[in-house]
């Protein structure tokens, strides 16, 4: 059987499979999916993408993800991110589901974050400030202070208000008086944004801003919290345990209250 005829008896496999479960009672529904079984799966993976993108440049044909980290051509799979190519199902987590910053020379501080910490480890955090799911992480990194640095981008996703507040915080974060700064981390931390004016400011400068946004929307993200570990590992919303994720350390089993408690606040469309 060449690969070909192989694939297409997958694609049928997994078709067949989802119309089993959604109509369980289609007679002879059994008998094809034995029959397709015969075909040995070693593993499956999905990969992190948004969207394709069919992509002509001269002769050359490239198929790529909608914000351009991946990238198909020359019968190769490429992060274009990291110039590294994927070959493994094992290199969808130890690369794809990885974001490098160094090698995708991004510097952090260009996004105006808040820093929380002192450790020589940094940790990027993107936060919507009224996002429940933020407020837990920003309660459980504060007893990490000093064994990592926390940056936390603000990137406003809940509406209206919550442009307010990111704009009128990052405005106060961008000037040099020490007090303003801390008084902003301090109003993140516990999520208190009373008496904040409603007015935009007359002098600002927003370029931070515009840039956290648009490497939010290069990143993909769904929703906040959204967390990028020193190695380069991800995480979409807010860990259990925020100091065995950052140590890598094997997560137990989540209980059905964390489930639905610590996950996190989606982009609206």
């Amino acid at each position: 059987m060449n690969l070909l005829h192989r694939l297409c008896l997958l694609s049928l496999l997994l078709f067949t499979s989802g119309v089993m479960a959604a109509n369980p009672a289609k007679p002879n529904a059994s008998d094809i999916a034995a029959s397709l079984l015969s075909i040995k799966i070693d593993g499956m993976q999905d990969l992190p993408i948004n969207g394709l993108k069919m992509v002509k440049t001269g002769e050359q044909t490239v198929f790529m993800s909608s914000n351009g980290r991946f990238a198909f051509y020359g019968g190769k799979l490429m992060d274009v991110w990291t110039q590294q190519e994927i070959k493994e199902l094992g290199d969808i987590d130890n690369i794809a589901k990885r974001i490098d910053l160094a090698k995708m020379k991004l510097n952090v501080d260009d996004l105006g974050p808040v820093t929380v910490g002192q450790g020589k480890a940094s940790v990027l955090v993107f936060i919507d400030p009224r996002c429940p799911y933020c407020g837990k992480v920003m309660h459980d990194l504060q007893a990490l202070k000093d064994q990592y640095t926390f940056k936390l981008v603000m990137v406003p996703i809940l509406g209206a208000e919550s442009q307010n507040i990111v704009v009128q915080l990052a405005c106060q974060w961008g000037s040099s008086d020490a007090k303003a700064k801390d008084a902003v981390r301090d109003r993140l931390l516990k999520q208190d944004y009373a008496g904040l004016p409603s007015e935009q400011p007359s002098q600002c400068n927003k370029e931070p801003l515009q840039k956290a946004m648009v490497t939010a929307k290069l990143f993909g993200l769904q929703g906040v919290p959204f967390l990028i570990a020193p190695d380069g590992r991800t995480h979409s919303g807010a860990p259990e345990v925020l100091a065995d994720w950052l140590a890598n350390t094997p997560a137990k089993p989540a209980s059905a209250s964390s489930a639905t408690d610590y996950q996190k606040a989606e982009i609206k469309p």
